[in-house]
């Protein structure tokens, strides 16, 4: 049985769809995978109601027992980009953050990371779907803790932006496609394409973006994947760092090495690289036994003390009554070991977009100073700095001599 060879691609609204369902369904000899172009025409037709749920919902199962390939998921990223209000472009974002995984237990110690870079200037751009996986705990969840803005129009994220440095944009307000896919997925019980490319949108088009997986050889996937968006100018110029994140999630696992792949794009060619996070937990064991239990408030607890006494204290202080499970000391270390390796990651990903050396050392050095510093009241001169001119010098210089001596 041939397979089906180039299609005359049209508009989404002339386009006969079922023409790229019989290509990915043409039997075990006919079938073929779809094009760049193929696929992002099929996730905007779906977008704009020309592609059926049942014909969507075919597309993404055949991909799925065949195994998406790399131009197919960089097609869907493209497509669904092509969906989102161009004003999402337009922020002033410096950090693209997708958080699409959640934790089976443990609570979001990145957003204790988003806080000491938005402090230090810098504007992140957090955005994922709590109702994915509902069964897992998701950043949603716990950004009200941290009194970090919800939002679901750009205009609003620019002034959550201006105000905080930090917001948090739910998916389906940025494509609403992508809660339809959603319902698709939970209907069906399997993943698809959708769960891969939604992390890859980068909708504020930021220099810097975090990509983290799970499984094994998906980071091979999202290294050709940045690859190719990158080359077809979908992404601009920047930077992309791809790790195997704690349970999924966009956050460093302290208890193991962490390989970092780093794909970086300067307008000319694409470059490639890599550096190693040290194992900060090594032999550690015992930290998750009651973190479920832990309400999102401790995170707003642990932003603002440094005693560990202190925090499990309030377990037992009426006023306090909603700290259901105290903090112990392991819990304690390990999530400020996720807090430095994770922040010490964006620092060593931020060399790299500007060309500064990297060292690991003195990054790991600087996320424990700064964590010490968070407890410091900022100084009208630091308030006074324009944080645009401050994320682009943010790491330039060496460190002083505090900062190298510097422990928490």
């Amino acid at each position: 049985m041939p397979k089906i060879g180039p299609l005359e691609l049209t508009s989404v609204e002339e386009f006969d769809f079922r023409l790229l369902i019989k290509a990915l369904g043409k039997g075990e000899k006919g079938s073929r995978s779809l094009t760049f172009a193929e696929a992002s025409l099929l996730i905007q037709g779906f977008a704009k109601g020309k592609v059926t749920k049942a014909q969507m919902a075919s597309a993404m199962m055949l991909m799925r027992v065949r195994g998406e390939t790399v131009i197919e998921v960089a097609g869907v990223v493209a497509g669904l980009k092509h969906t989102i209000n161009p004003a999402w472009g337009e922020l002033n974002v410096d950090i693209d953050w997708p958080v699409y995984a959640g934790k089976r237990e443990q609570l979001p110690w990145l957003l204790l990371v988003t806080k000491m870079l938005a402090r230090k200037g810098m504007r992140i751009m957090l955005h994922g779907d709590s109702q994915a996986l509902p069964h897992r705990r998701h950043v949603e969840s716990c950004i009200q803790a941290l009194d970090i803005a919800l939002c679901q129009t750009a205009e609003k994220a620019q002034q959550a932006l201006d105000d905080s440095g930090i917001v948090y944009v739910p998916a389906g307000d940025l494509a609403p496609v992508l809660d339809d896919c959603r319902l698709l997925h939970q209907e069906l019980g399997l993943r698809s394409i959708i769960q891969t490319a939604s992390r890859c949108i980068n909708p504020s088009n930021a220099p810097l973006s975090l990509r983290s997986f799970f499984h094994p050889g998906l980071d091979e996937l999202h290294q050709k994947v940045a690859e190719k968006l990158f080359t077809e100018d979908v992404y601009q110029q920047g930077v992309v760092g791809i790790f195997k994140g704690l349970q999924g999630e966009t956050e460093i696992n302290p208890r193991v090495t962490t390989d970092v792949q780093v794909v970086k794009y300067s307008g000319e060619n694409v470059q490639f690289s890599a550096f190693e996070l040290p194992t900060l937990l090594e032999g550690f064991s015992g930290a998750k036994v009651g973190q479920a239990e832990l309400p999102s408030e401790m995170l707003a607890q642990l932003w603002r003390t440094e005693n560990t006494t202190e925090l499990s204290s309030l377990h037992h202080n009426k006023s306090s009554s909603y700290l259901t499970q105290p903090m112990t000391p392991a819990m304690h270390e390990q999530a400020l070991s996720s807090v430095q390796a994770t922040l010490c990651l964006v620092l060593s990903l931020h060399d790299v977009l500007h060309a500064n050396s990297l060292v690991l050392a003195n990054n790991m050095t600087l996320s424990q100073c700064w964590w010490t510093e968070r407890l410091v009241p900022i100084s009208a001169s630091e308030m006074d700095i324009n944080p645009a001119h401050l994320s682009q010098s943010l790491i330039t210089s060496p460190l002083t001599a505090k900062e190298r001596s510097c422990t928490v």
